[in-house]
């Protein structure tokens, strides 16, 4: 009796592992739902695939993606930086890293409309890539907080000379 129960423990235990994706297969599910553009099939598939293999190596990109995906994708700023934030804690070092912090201070200034927050994102981000590709772009955004874009054209256009 007790092999029967072992041998019934061992083939359930065999089946119950096998209805696990591969880390590989939920991403590849990730990108179908990208493609298609359905913003709740790409934050589920990419909640999944984190729960599933948090020390994956997809899972910072599933992460990033899910920040991606409420920005653009669902348009919610203010949840797709509680994701750029665990982002950059859980990923200091990845190369995407630098973008999440920029994208803080863009999204704070140009969407959310909160210039403390914005200044903060983009002085932290310059005081940690202050040669990154977005420095000048970080440092434009600082020089220009709080100003609508007639206001920036306005100040960048040369008065036209006068006739004599």
């Amino acid at each position: 009796m007790k092999t029967i129960s072992i041998a019934v423990i061992l083939i359930t235990a065999l089946f119950a592992g096998c209805g696990k994706e591969s880390e590989q297969s939920l991403w590849n599910k990730v990108e179908a739902s990208r493609a298609t553009n359905n913003a709740d099939s790409t934050i589920m598939v990419c909640q999944t695939l984190l729960k599933e293999y948090p020390a994956g190596t997809l899972a910072p990109g599933a992460l990033y993606m899910i920040a991606e995906t409420y920005y653009r994708g669902k348009h919610d700023p203010r949840t797709a930086t509680g994701y750029y934030r665990l982002f950059i804690e859980k990923h200091p070092d990845l190369a995407q890293t630098p973008v999440a912090m920029f994208l803080l201070g863009f999204i704070y200034n140009n969407d959310i409309r909160n210039m403390d927050s914005a200044r903060v994102g983009y002085q932290q981000f310059l005081a940690k890539y202050p040669t990154h590709d977005l420095a000048a772009s970080a440092k434009f955004e600082l020089d220009n907080l709080g100003k609508s874009a007639d206001d920036i054209l306005t100040a960048q256009t040369p008065a036209p000379k006068q006739k004599r």
